[in-house]
């Protein structure tokens, strides 16, 4: 069992059986499979610790935490992903580490700024998913799999922009 563990890249075919296992496991247990609502419920955590007043007048984070639960499933998803994937990169065989020349080349080699873009890009999609009502695990696997038209609409307009937004980053033509 450990030697399929350890591997570098597992098959998407059994990656995909895996993860429609826990999609049919959730949604019997009437939930879904999705990252943004743990994000948007550890924020309306946060402000009503700091201004609680302020949870009352916001019509989203009250109703994020209007049953009264702060340490719900969409919580330990996002706990799993983060300790899964520290998990998987402590026990797989590595590779020797491959420096991003793509990105180098194009915004030159500072650490910093590549910083500052990945969190502005984390931003951005933050933002994109809270617009949408999910992300894209919840959009794109749950939604999805039930057939929900947003659903389908949101992936084929996340194909339609991250192709050419890849092509003007990366400056290709």
């Amino acid at each position: 069992m450990l030697k399929i563990l350890r591997k570098d890249r597992w098959s998407p075919y059994i990656v995909g059986a895996l993860i429609g296992v826990l999609l049919i496991f959730l949604m019997t247990q009437e939930q879904i499979l999705g990252a943004s609502t743990a994000i948007a419920r550890v924020g309306a955590v946060m402000e009503n610790a700091i201004i609680p007043s302020q949870i009352e007048n916001a019509s989203f984070f009250h109703r994020i935490l209007g049953d009264g639960a702060v340490f719900d499933w969409f919580i330990v998803y996002i706990i799993g992903v983060f300790l899964g994937s520290l998990l998987a990169s402590k026990i797989s065989i590595k590779q020797p580490f491959k420096r991003n020349t793509i990105w180098e080349k194009n915004f030159g080699s500072s650490k910093s700024k590549r910083a500052i873009g990945a969190f502005m890009g984390g931003v951005l999609l933050m933002i994109g998913a809270r617009l949408a009502d999910g992300c894209t695990s919840g959009h794109a696997i749950s939604g999805a799999a039930m057939l929900s038209l947003p659903s389908w609409v949101f992936m084929f307009s996340v194909f339609a922009m991250a192709i050419p937004t890849s092509f003007i980053l990366y400056r290709k033509n």
